[in-house]
């Protein structure tokens, strides 16, 4: 009988305990200090939970502590004031992210995948007025309500997502890839743009990258942006729309893509991964072409991998995309890294090049990069 006592008896003090520090007190007039929730309260109480290890099963007490990361998240962001929003306020996150939820909050997902995760309480769908169970995944657009006596974790289970809380919430990050923030760091750059999506920046990451943003990353890239603009040669395909004629006529004009052989160039097809990873290759100096071919259309991962232009975690993860889908977020990625490889038969970085011949200011990139705490997948 021991292990179910210290079980209510843990959960009495997380519930009984939190709810009456909560109890009162608002965001601009806390009646409980962020100072003495996190030096006192919360410290005090994990140890009573700590003391009750001996009596509980492994698997009872992860879930008690992890409602009392998740509940004492929502009391830090009551106290300090922060982690509230009157209206739906746009968030971006990315896999793995948990956004809690207190209780009377609701959420938004705008683009992306998320699912719940609560133990106790009742999440509604006010959109259709169902009750969703925990580990159900949510609905684009659909408004779920946390209702009363509970804190719920909404877990981004997609590379990237946009959800919008309204309410007390907080957000506790994963470790992984954080696509957000190269797609800032680009922007920054003015190499990455978006689009006249109203949410997410308009960065869209959450997409399949098509061959026409493909094709534009990679002229920016090049640093041949401007002469692809001004360019008025006639386009050999019948498909391309005129807002990106001159990319596609000054691209093909170079060499640098080819159509389906059939008079398309595939404009808003997607892009696959070795079509972006090829572009990035020849971007750097290599060819595919001519006698001595540096690689192949059919071997292009492997041989980045060989001349030490991806790593091998990055491999791995195009192997999984070319036979997937590609992404903006994944677009926003190479291209990001691209930057920092040098060009074939030399010390000097695409960045260092660019910056040399005037098509950017590379002393302002690598101010941004140093901004930058993403690491490359290895």
């Amino acid at each position: 009988m021991k292990k179910p006592i210290a079980i209510v008896l843990v959960l009495l003090l997380l519930a009984g305990g939190i709810a009456a520090v909560a109890a009162g007190g608002s965001a601009s007039d806390p009646l409980v200090s962020l100072g003495y929730l996190e030096k006192t309260y919360l410290p005090d109480l994990e140890e009573q939970i700590d003391g009750k290890v001996g009596e509980m099963g492994e698997e009872a007490y992860a879930g008690a502590a992890e409602r009392l990361e998740l509940e004492s998240q929502l009391l830090q962001a009551q106290a300090g004031g922060a982690g509230y929003a009157d209206t739906f306020q746009e968030q971006r996150l990315k896999k793995g992210d948990v956004l809690t939820l207190s209780e009377g909050s609701s959420v938004l997902l705008l683009a992306g995948g998320a699912s719940f995760s609560f133990e106790r309480g009742a999440v509604v769908d006010a959109t259709t007025g169902a009750e969703v169970a925990s580990g159900a995944a949510l609905e684009a657009n659909h408004r779920y309500l946390s209702a009363e006596d509970t804190a719920c974790g909404v877990v981004v289970t997609s590379d990237t997502a946009v959800l919008a809380p309204q309410g007390y919430y907080a957000i506790a990050p994963s470790d992984e890839v954080d696509y957000n923030e190269l797609a800032d760091a680009l922007r920054e750059m003015n190499v990455f743009r978006g689009s006249s999506t109203g949410y997410g920046s308009s960065y869209e990451l959450e997409l399949p990258a098509t061959r026409i943003q493909g094709l534009i990353m990679f002229l920016r890239l090049m640093g041949e942006e401007e002469a692809a603009l001004a360019y008025t040669g006639e386009v050999p395909f019948t498909d391309v729309p005129d807002w990106c004629r001159s990319y596609v006529a000054y691209a093909a004009d170079k060499g640098y893509v080819g159509g389906y052989g059939d008079g398309r160039f595939g404009t808003d097809n997607s892009l696959r991964a070795r079509e972006y990873l090829t572009m990035l290759l020849r971007a750097l100096g290599y060819t595919d072409g001519g006698a001595a071919p540096d690689f192949t259309f059919d071997t292009v991962i492997s041989r980045a991998r060989e001349l030490g232009v991806i790593t091998a975690g990055e491999e791995s993860l195009l192997n999984e995309l070319n036979s997937g889908t590609f992404l903006r977020a994944h677009l926003a990625y190479f291209s990001y890294y691209a930057l920092t490889e040098p060009v074939k038969g030399s010390s000097e970085t695409l960045l260092t090049r660019l910056g040399r011949t005037g098509a950017v200011d590379a002393q302002e990139i690598t101010g941004i990069m140093a901004g930058v705490s993403t690491e490359r997948i290895e």
